[in-house]
């Protein structure tokens, strides 16, 4: 059922990241906060849509942990809105993975392109 947002509140604190949001994202599409840990409860049937923030600027992270599943469906798709998601040597945008840990994306104005900077994820282009 994911991991706690206690579990998720104290990796960020350890690694000097930002908190967990206070909000649960339930919908599809839904553009993810900035700054902190989006909590995720996933409903979608299939892959779920979470768009990053549009209007990026150089070094915003924006966080995804998921906290629970409707089913046993685990994949999200990843929307740059506009901006590539880098995936190892490729980019491109849309990304889809299963989560099994929080991740943290981080923008970078030169490249103009998303990142991962902290999690065990796969993006896949």
């Amino acid at each position: 059922m994911g991991i706690k947002t206690s579990a998720v509140a104290a990796i960020a604190a350890a690694n000097g990241l930002p908190p967990p949001s206070a909000a649960v994202i339930t919908l599809n599409n839904s553009v993810l906060e900035a700054g902190v840990y989006n909590r995720v409860f996933h409903i979608a049937g299939g892959l779920m849509t979470l768009r990053l923030p549009p209007a990026p600027t150089d070094g915003m992270v924006v966080g995804v942990v998921v906290v629970g599943f409707v089913d046993t469906v685990t994949a999200f798709e990843f929307h740059g809105n506009g901006k590539n998601i880098a995936a190892g040597n490729a980019v491109g945008s849309p990304g889809s993975q299963g989560l099994s840990s929080p991740v943290l994306f981080r923008f970078d104005a030169d490249q103009d392109v998303w990142t991962v900077l902290v999690g065990d994820v796969q993006i896949i282009v």
